[in-house]
């Protein structure tokens, strides 16, 4: 182990002294290549980095954003919707040409044969997230950046902001025609909510219009049926009516025909018992032999007269002694020849008016000759005033002559509202479309190239290399005091 550990040193000093005694080699080497690193450098173009920097945009400013559209948004991602758009080759490509930077890369307007393969020999190193651990006085921190290099630093900055704007602008677009989607895609569905609730709502009108017509039908039934019941009833208790009256008129005429019977039935025998007092007044004129009546001569000597006969107590003159024998006879024949005793019956005058009236009775003729009894039923104007009204029902005129249901369906009105709401933030965001931003202003920084760390690198390295070189020669190269 010992021997080990001396052949050890034995080696390290060998290098060391073979590494010394090829001193100038490994000088001259480092200088050579050192000097054609400085002539290189010499002949190199000055070359910049340029550094754009952005991040989200302001919670406030998403605020504003969800405001003006019908999409709601986080900062989150519209920011990762612009990360994806600036990476994207397309995009970097369409800017390149649209804003002429072939021609502003191409300064001395030097011919090019495939204009792809210059495009994509500009290159834009991939996206770096900045973190709180990095201090960079220019960069603040949360950061994103993209960086290009290149010689021309003005043409770099002006294409990465021109970059960062139309990845801006398109990612806003797109969020724009997002909304402008979701608002026709909601105008769509609030015109097809709109049109089956104005289906419904007619349908719901037509129904409700048929059930009103159910109901005024039958309720026109029952009250014709009230009416008709009415006037059966006022037709019964008329005819009752006039079977009563008639019963009751033909009591009272049967009574009165009685009177009548019995003041004839009177007056006959009144006739029959004057005739026999007068027969008998005629035997007595006879047997006295007074033929003739006596009136004249009562008339002219009656105040010289002192001719008294007092047959009675009566003061007049027996009829035997003033008619005569004659006179009665004809009196008598006359009663015998009578052929109604009416004429001599006072009171049967008034039995017959009574009778007549009774049998002429007008209450019972307007009775019978009725050929409507409506107006002689009370409830029956009632009934016919509601039955107009049923008849005349304004709601079911109001239902049918409707020609728009939209004021009253309350879910119409909504959806009305709702896209003259939805109309107005589309003119809103098409006015303000050109402020919407989804990120923070970027920043521009330009980064010369540094060809001092090109030199030093190139001394390192040469110097470096010239020591394993002279150690490689160094373990090729026959030890000197090693026998033959």
């Amino acid at each position: 182990m010992q021997q080990n550990k001396q052949e050890n040193e034995i080696d390290l000093r060998a290098l060391f002294d073979s590494v010394v005694a090829r001193r100038f080699l490994i000088a001259g080497l480092t200088v050579f290549v050192t000097i054609l690193a400085i002539l290189y450098t010499n002949t190199l173009v000055q070359t910049y980095q340029v550094t754009s920097s952005f991040k989200p945009t302001s919670k406030s400013s998403i605020l504003d954003i969800n405001n003006l559209t019908y999409t709601s948004v986080t900062n989150e991602m519209i920011f990762s919707d612009f990360l994806d758009l600036i990476s994207s080759r397309e995009l970097q490509k369409r800017v390149f040409i649209e804003n002429d930077f072939l021609t502003i890369f191409n300064k001395d307007n030097k011919p090019i044969d495939n204009v792809d393969s210059f495009i994509d020999s500009i290159i834009i190193e991939p996206l770096v997230r900045l973190n709180n651990k990095i201090k960079d006085p220019y960069l603040p921190e949360n950061r994103y950046i993209v960086s290009m290099k290149g010689a021309n630093a003005d043409a770099m900055s002006q294409y990465l902001d021109a970059l960062v704007a139309s990845a801006d602008s398109k990612n806003i677009m797109e969020l724009l025609n997002l909304n402008k989607q979701n608002i026709s895609i909601r105008l769509d569905q609030i015109l097809k909510e709109r049109g089956l609730l104005l289906v419904l709502a007619e349908k719901d009108r037509l129904s409700k219009i048929k059930r009103i017509k159910e109901e005024d039908g039958q309720k026109i039934r029952q009250i014709n049926d009230q009416i008709e019941a009415l006037k059966l009833k006022a037709k019964k208790d008329r005819l009752n009516q006039i079977k009563r009256i008639k019963e009751e008129d033909g009591q009272k005429i049967r009574q009165i025909n009685d009177q009548i019977d019995r003041a004839r039935y009177e007056a006959k025998e009144n006739r029959l018992n004057q005739m026999m007092v007068l027969n008998e007044s005629i035997k007595l004129a006879k047997s006295l032999g007074i033929i003739e009546n006596n009136f004249k001569l009562i008339n002219d000597d009656w105040a010289k007269s002192d001719f008294t006969i007092a047959i009675s107590e009566s003061k007049d003159l027996p009829e035997w002694y003033l008619y005569g024998e004659k006179a009665l006879i004809q009196r008598v024949e006359l009663l015998e020849n009578r052929i109604s005793d009416d004429p001599f019956i006072p009171e049967l005058v008034t039995l017959k008016n009574q009778l007549n009236e009774v049998q002429n009775n007008n209450i019972l003729k307007t009775l019978e000759t009725r050929q409507d009894d409506t107006p002689f039923i009370p409830e029956i104007v009632a009934l016919q005033n509601t039955l107009k009204e049923v008849q005349l029902n304004n709601a079911l005129k109001t239902l049918e002559l409707r020609q728009d249901d939209i004021p009253f369906v309350a879910q119409i009105n909504k959806l009305d509202t709702e896209k003259i709401k939805i109309e107005s933030i589309n003119h809103n965001l098409a006015s303000s479309s050109s402020t919407i931003t989804s990120l923070e202003t970027a920043r521009v920084k330009n980064t010369p190239s540094n060809k001092r760390s090109i030199i030093l690198l190139a001394f390192i390295g040469s110097f470096i290399m010239s020591i394993l070189l002279a150690l490689i020669m160094g373990a090729l190269k026959p030890d000197e005091k090693t026998p033959n």
